[in-house]
């Protein structure tokens, strides 16, 4: 972001797609419209430095939010185990949970209360994925509407911006989904639908999906078929090799990582297809993983690959010399691909 702010192509985005922990950042940007860039970069500099994790446990500790969150998960166990035999219906939501503490902490400390239909920057399209557990699929939250192709929009797009952000963040081995009964409606019929989401990169890891040139509105509550699309990711790309995944938790891991490893592979020769074909003008995509060796050149000022790959992302706290570092390597790869591969964006 910062790297097209400099080239001048920031404020001329149209739509805003994120998923999983880049809804935070893209969330900010999008609903601080009163901000300079330089004001918003130092917030997210701040909420970096601090992470989540921290005031997530010491929010959990406060008897208001401890006493409800341990019953309800007792609860909610106990009622899965019941339904396993076939006595008891799955009633039970799992409200309040950790992730519905990461949301109250979002709200309070990073958006202030704002809501989806809020003003944004420069008017800016926003759509925030995540995904429905129950139906397997993509439930995104945006600034004129929020719903799923399955059950339709929601009747009162009345969402905090922190609770969209929680809901597309909440990364399934550390955060539980959110569990909620809504009022949808679709083909003029409203019915009340159980959504249980968790985070978008389950589903869609690029928030590329409603960009998609030929997407078709009547079908797709959110469809924004871009020209240009600039995909930034925190995708490791290929393996090092380094793990023996023999434990069944480790190898559970590592397997989806696989199958998260080759949905990103299909993207991105999506994308070259759809550039060939003339349907895309172009697009440019500096990730984490992106191999070193396969850049067009190597810039002296580069971060390696190498050096970066293996930071974790769970919204621990940050030093100042990961952030710098990890934000350097994608503002020199920005600058190197963009001019590349977009050049037309810049005449």
């Amino acid at each position: 972001m910062r790297a097209l702010n400099d080239l001048g192509l920031l404020e001329r985005v149209g739509v805003l797609s994120c998923v999983s922990g880049g809804s935070v950042i893209g969330a900010l940007y999008a609903y601080s419209p009163e901000q300079s860039f330089e004001e918003f970069d130092a917030r997210i500099c701040e909420h970096l430095r601090s992470g989540f994790q921290r005031s997530i446990a010491l929010e959990l500790m406060k008897p208001k939010n401890l006493v409800p969150t341990v019953l309800n998960a007792s609860a909610t166990k106990f009622q899965s185990f019941l339904s396993r035999w076939g006595l008891s219906e799955r009633s039970v939501h799992r409200y309040p949970s950790r992730t519905d503490v990461f949301a109250t902490i979002l709200d309070r400390e990073v958006y202030s209360g704002v809501k989806m239909g809020a003003p944004r920057r420069n008017d800016v399209e926003v759509v925030l994925g995540a995904c429905d557990l129950r139906t397997g699929s993509a439930f995104r939250f945006g600034n004129e509407h929020s719903g799923c192709g399955r059950f339709g929009k929601l009747t009162v797009n009345d969402i905090d911006v922190g609770f969209a952000v929680a809901a597309s963040a909440a990364f399934p081995v550390f955060l539980p989904p959110l569990d909620r009964t809504w009022e949808f409606s679709k083909n003029c019929k409203e019915s009340s639908q159980r959504v249980v989401l968790t985070d978008g990169g389950v589903y869609d890891n690029s928030g590329f999906q409603v960009l998609e040139p030929g997407r078709d509105p009547k079908y797709s509550l959110h469809s924004f078929p871009c020209e240009y699309i600039i995909a930034c990711n925190a995708s490791h790309g290929q393996e090092q090799g380094d793990d023996l995944p023999l434990a069944f938790l480790p190898r559970t891991k590592k397997s989806f990582s696989v199958v998260h490893r080759r949905v990103q592979d299909m993207l991105i020769h999506h994308l070259h297809h759809l550039r060939e074909g003339g349907t895309l003008k172009g697009f440019a995509l500096p990730y984490l993983g992106q191999q070193d060796s396969a850049l067009p050149w190597k810039p002296s000022d580069l971060i390696s690959r190498e050096s970066v790959i293996s930071y974790p992302t769970n919204f621990s706290a940050m030093t100042d010399e990961w952030i710098e570092k990890l934000s350097a390597r994608g503002e020199v790869l920005t600058r190197l691909l963009v001019p590349t591969y977009l050049r037309e964006l810049l005449a």
